[in-house]
């Protein structure tokens, strides 16, 4: 179940192929590696970094004749 889990299967699906009735079953069996963990805390930083920084001003348009 673990390696379904970490190739992106979501858990209601795992539940699905495994016959549990209930979602807190297959969690139980579920154990995902550190490294995965770290990664996915990783993208969700850069995903947030952005939304974070203060965003800069549009430089003004200066006309001339």
């Amino acid at each position: 179940m673990t390696w379904f889990a970490d190739a992106g299967v979501p858990v209601h699906v795992l539940r699905r192929i495994a016959g549990h009735g209930s979602l807190m079953t297959t969690q139980r069996y579920l154990h995902p590696d550190v490294h995965k963990i770290t990664a996915v805390g990783a993208a969700l930083s850069a995903h947030l970094s952005p939304v974070r920084a203060p965003r800069s001003l549009p430089t003004p348009i200066v006309m001339t004749r």
